[in-house]
């Protein structure tokens, strides 16, 4: 079961979807995850994609950041996740988004919302084709100093670049996952 790993919220158990169609990430690769944003996580704003349970959101939430963009579509995962904001009393700093992520972003960029952390967890056959679908779209929502990180499974081919000037700048392997950061190229 997954949990709250530190900060404010730390200790708190958080309900999963039942089924195997979602897979939430280790504590050990989370824990990794929010060492390598450190600080930076405070006061954030953070988009997180197939949030799933809500865990990275959360976890960013009880670590200090100022609010969250949570989208999911799955039922199971969503009665997960409303019960684990609820669980949190996170409800004031949160907003979920119940349709499709391509649909989201697109939406997001025409109102000109923008990040400093951007999650994404799709299903990980699923990546290849998602990433090709909005990579244009999340240059313009990452805040200059901001950071993506792709989740994806630790054999999986993962681009160079998202959206031209994102870059890939390291990739650690925890398991049978694999955290890839991009930032936005440095001039």
């Amino acid at each position: 079961m997954p949990r709250i790993v530190s900060g404010s919220l730390r200790g708190i158990n958080l309900q999963t979807p039942a089924g195997k169609d979602t897979r939430p990430t280790s504590d050990r690769a989370k824990e990794a995850l929010f060492s390598i944003l450190g600080a930076d996580i405070y006061g954030a704003r953070v988009l997180d994609l197939f949030a799933g349970s809500g865990q990275i959101a959360l976890e960013a939430l009880s670590r200090g950041a100022a609010g969250a963009v949570l989208c999911e579509t799955d039922r199971d995962a969503l009665k997960a996740l409303f019960s684990n904001i609820e669980k949190t009393r996170t409800s004031d700093q949160v907003r979920v988004y119940t349709y499709d992520a391509v649909k989201l972003l697109k939406k997001l960029v025409k109102n000109n919302f923008n990040f400093d952390f951007i999650y994404l967890d799709p299903p990980w056959q699923a990546l290849p084709s998602l990433l090709e679908k909005i990579k244009n779209d999340l240059p313009a929502l990452l805040t200059p100093a901001g950071v993506i990180v792709v989740e994806s499974e630790q054999k999986q081919a993962i681009p160079a670049n998202l959206g031209g000037d994102l870059l890939l700048s390291r990739s650690c392997t925890y398991g049978a996952s694999m955290l890839s950061f991009y930032y936005h190229e440095k001039d």
